[in-house]
């Protein structure tokens, strides 16, 4: 079997695994199957002993240690939008580092991401914030902005009407309103038709810096099937509309294991600097049995590209002595830890660049990760199916 003895080629290992090719090129993504360049060829070819492993294993329907599937294991649903090699994060085939440093906004990547035409989402006016909901915008805590979002997204959603047009381009464009009024929302401002990086950095008042604040937001745009992206998915799956789908999102995306680690990153950061040996402050967390938030990332063992592509771009505009003063450190918690900074500190150290309170790293996070949400619920709505996994009972009988 295979081209070459201990090998076969993608066709031969889908087979054998019973999965699409794109999924088995998501197991690659893993690091779960090997594969490696055929000579003379543009195609791969793929590692024999693991790909028998792995079909031994009953991957997916029978994992022996029952909660892998739902956590870093093996692909749970198939998806056109985001691949990582371990190494670096594509966005339909594309670097997003370099879509970081060199698209104009979010919303040229979010066109990218949606697989539709700027020209036919982007262009209508935005909508308006309906004044009976002003109230609630002043009740809100300003350090809670994403609560306000959460709270009023569907609000809004049941007066518009098109929400329920679930094709391609009715939800691009729906999609186009979510995101804008998400950025009016955190903002404290009416929906713009500007560049949403250029919303938010005049809103912060850090307008020298709308480039980080660009770059930023479109690193956060995907990550795969994280725990708010896969919300959404199950939201669409049953037929909600996308204000909806979104507001499930962020429920998911504030809890403390998702996007709230940014805010205790930032926490630890300042602690670190406020030491006179930052290595105590940064042991003083391990010694309390605390995870050190913002360093380490399942996926990317050798570190994470997002965090690094971020922490360049920072290191070239900041360099007065404070600032040198937080990349020292992170440098020294990533010492102490061994792990690799990751794109929620580096969001942490960007808020704290920039002068920012601290929820202003999750709010970034949130506007820049609402375009992935709405790509998978393009594809949840396009692939009509309700996403209803089954349990393994191991209760009493």
């Amino acid at each position: 079997m295979g081209d070459t003895a201990g090998y076969m080629t993608a066709k031969e290992a889908a087979a054998e695994l019973n999965v699409s090719v794109a999924t088995l090129y998501a197991y690659v993504s893993r690091g779960i199957i090997q594969s490696e360049a055929r000579p003379g060829s543009r195609s791969r070819r793929y590692l024999a002993t693991d790909i028998r492993a792995l079909a031994e294993k009953n991957k997916i329907a029978k994992h022996a240690d029952g909660g892998s599937i739902l956590s870093f294991g093996s692909p749970l649903l198939d998806s056109e939008i985001t691949y990582t090699d371990g190494k670096r994060l594509y966005f339909r085939g594309r670097d997003s580092s370099l879509l970081a440093t060199t698209s104009a906004s979010l919303e040229s990547v979010a066109t990218l991401i949606w697989d539709c035409s700027e020209d036919h989402v982007f262009q209508e006016a935005p909508p308006d914030i309906p004044a009976e909901f002003a109230a609630m915008r002043h009740a809100a805590k300003a350090d809670r902005p994403l609560v306000l979002c959460q709270a009023l997204l569907p609000l809004i959603g049941e007066m518009d009407l098109r929400a329920y047009d679930r094709s391609r381009r009715g939800a691009s464009q729906t999609g186009a309103r979510v995101m804008r009024l998400m950025a009016s929302l955190v903002t404290d401002m009416q929906p713009s038709a500007a560049a949403v990086h250029e919303t938010l950095s005049f809103a912060w008042q850090v307008g020298s810096h709308a480039h980080l604040v660009r770059s930023a937001l479109i690193l956060a745009a995907d990550h795969e099937l994280n725990a708010s992206t896969f919300t959404v998915r199950v939201a669409a799956s049953a037929g909600a509309p996308l204000y909806h789908a979104a507001a499930a999102g962020l429920a998911t995306l504030q809890g403390a294991r998702h996007g709230g680690e940014i805010e205790r990153a930032l926490r630890l950061l300042r602690e670190t600097m406020g030491e006179h040996d930052p290595a105590e402050a940064v042991s003083a967390w391990m010694r309390r049995g605390d995870a050190v938030p913002g360093f380490g990332h399942p996926l990317y063992p050798q570190g994470d590209p997002r965090a690094r592509t971020l922490l360049t771009l920072m290191e070239r505009e900041f360099t007065s002595s404070e600032s040198l003063a937080l990349h020292r450190a992170a440098a020294v918690a990533q010492s102490i830890t061994g792990r690799h900074l990751n794109f929620d500190g580096a969001l942490a150290i960007l808020s704290l660049h920039l002068g920012l309170p601290a929820h202003t790293g999750l709010s970034l996070l949130a506007i820049g990760r609402v375009v992935g949400w709405i790509g998978h619920a393009i594809e949840q709505y396009l692939d009509n199916r309700l996403i209803r996994p089954r349990a393994r009972y191991v209760g009493l009988r």
